[in-house]
């Protein structure tokens, strides 16, 4: 989430103020007061550009705008900022990566574009916002370098597409295909966080009809914008300053736990255990606890609030759920979503003071059935607050649009066992010493029941390699320990290398007792809580 609020009602005032001032004292009074500060935080921008024959007026009016719009860019960022540049004809030139600051090197790229070639229309703009909103290698395309720039987690997203031409891929004709993958441009870019603003140059009228809804599906679909500019190329500039001015901001937020406000960082404990994560059977609500079916289809339903604390506006953006091994610290990557299995999205819109629920498809579900899941909030208007790293618990901690569920129900007979996994991993970049800590915020389990801990050959190994240091446990078998203190008990000083993730097994045996109990295994590192699970027994009568 970001932590920027862009005033525009007083950059708007401002404005109005200069107008009235020039109009009533005439040209030779002083220049209009500037408008308002209007600060959007990090961006990242990318321009994507038809540089074929007919584009001539288009490039030059931007060679002749891209200082104030570098200006601009610097208006609303300062020097947090990516720029990077790609032009198309039937294929794609990645002139400049995303690349931190550099304006220096965008204004070389435009000031060296030429406009001509292209074999006629239509022009390869559905393949050049694919490289640049998917980050295309080059292998295998008609592209001469791989666009490998970053887009930022925590950045405003915004592609901005220049053409006069119909989308064509790379074959040169325009068919119903291509159509398809120009709404499949947007739908990607909108499930990117990317806006894509658009602006069309009627250098011939023939094809307005299908090329103006193209390019008003790509504003629609991502939050951007669609402008269309003079026959010349009068207007292009002007309309990227208003692009990049077009810096809306939302805040919808996942609660980590019921507490939550959604402010960020969030120093609570127990930021792996979101209320607003649950599990239905069917798209109809459903109480909590639900435990997923294997093999059928369930839906994961994730309560969407807002406002948040740092802006008040309706979103909109794309809901996405994951899932892993129950456990504690777990490795996130923007790509290969390291320890986190992709289950499904969806976009929609969130109005602001009733909030939303988004309901995502989960077909069919794996074995054996005991998950942690992760919902993020991606959005162009509402971008992560702190750049995500590849702990999933500090970015957790740090980004109130995602949040963490690692609760799990069981129901056991008495003496009866449920064994579940339990993974120790370690996300951060170092070598750890993690601590086990099994201890409940409510009835414990261990002591009317049984609590049994399974680390296995490997992870006992490690255990004992730093002297099986432990508090309330006691050893029952080879590489099995017991809780035996209902209250607290650690397994102390399990070294971890970084990636590393160890699976455990954990057997829950119901007492003689009925009723509901609770127990949480936390991973901790001096202390400090990096991943945990809860588990939910419920005992039942003989």
């Amino acid at each position: 989430m970001h932590r920027f609020r862009r005033p525009a009602l007083a950059a708007l005032a401002a404005i109005a103020l200069a107008a009235s001032v020039t109009a009533a004292v005439g040209p030779a009074a002083a220049a209009p007061l500037p408008p308002a500060p209007r600060k959007c935080g990090p961006i990242d921008v990318s321009f994507i550009v038809d540089d074929t024959g007919s584009m001539g007026g288009a490039i030059n009016n931007l060679k002749a705008g891209i200082n104030a719009i570098a200006q601009e860019v610097e208006n609303q960022a300062g020097t947090d900022y990516q720029l990077s540049l790609v032009k198309f004809k039937d294929n794609i030139t990645v002139v400049n990566n995303f690349a931190p600051a550099n304006k220096l090197a965008i204004f070389a790229g435009v000031n060296a574009l030429a406009a001509g070639g292209g074999s006629g229309e239509p022009e390869a703009s559905d393949e050049a916002l694919n490289t640049v909103v998917n980050n295309k290698p080059a292998a295998g395309r008609p592209q001469n370098v791989d666009f490998n720039g970053a887009w930022r987690s925590n950045a405003t997203k915004l592609a901005v597409l220049i053409t006069d031409a119909r989308p064509g891929g790379f074959d040169d004709t325009y068919d119903n295909t291509d159509l398809a993958n120009a709404a499949a441009r947007a739908n990607e870019a909108a499930g990117h966080g990317i806006k894509i603003s658009s602006v069309y140059v009627p250098t011939s009228t023939t094809f307005n009809n299908p090329i103006i809804p193209i390019m008003q599906n790509y504003a629609n679909t991502t939050g951007g914008l669609f402008t269309q500019a003079q026959p010349d190329g009068s207007g292009v500039s002007t309309a990227i300053i208003d692009f990049l001015r077009d810096c809306k901001r939302s805040d919808v937020f996942i609660r980590d736990q019921v507490v939550d406000n959604g402010v960020e960082p969030n120093g609570n404990t127990q930021f792996w255990a979101s209320p607003d994560i649950k599990v239905c059977p069917t798209q109809a609500d459903c109480a909590p606890g639900f435990q997923p079916v294997v093999g059928a289809t369930n839906w994961v339903h994730v309560r969407l609030n807002n406002p948040g604390p740092y802006a008040n506006a309706n979103g909109y953006g794309t809901l996405k759920v994951y899932r892993t091994t129950p456990g504690g610290s777990t490795n996130w990557h923007p790509v290969t979503l390291g320890d986190w299995t992709f289950i499904g999205q969806e976009t929609l819109s969130v109005p602001s003071g009733p909030g939303a629920v988004a309901k995502v498809k989960w077909t069919p579900v794996p074995g054996p059935g005991h998950f942690c899941l992760l919902a993020r909030w991606v959005s162009a208007t509402d971008p992560m607050g702190y750049p995500e790293t590849a702990n999933t618990a500090l970015n957790t901690r740090q980004n109130n649009n995602i949040a963490w569920r690692n609760f799990n129900t069981f129901r056991v007979k008495p003496h009866g066992p449920v064994k579940t996994p339990y993974a120790v991993g370690n996300a951060t970049e170092r070598p750890i010493k993690t601590d086990l800590v099994i201890s409940s915020p409510e009835r414990p389990l261990a002591g009317s029941g049984r609590v049994i801990i399974d680390l296995g050959p490997r992870l006992f190994a490690l255990w004992r390699s730093t002297g099986g240091q432990g508090e309330g446990v006691k050893q029952v078998g080879e590489t099995q320990v017991e809780v035996a203190d209902p209250k607290r008990a650690v397994l102390r000083g399990l070294p971890i290398n970084p990636g590393e993730r160890h699976v455990a097994e954990l057997t829950f045996v119901g007492g003689a007792e009925p009723g509901e109990f609770v127990q949480h295994v936390v991973q901790e590192v001096n202390g400090e809580d990096i991943g945990g699970v809860g588990y939910h027994i419920t005992v039942e009568k003989e």
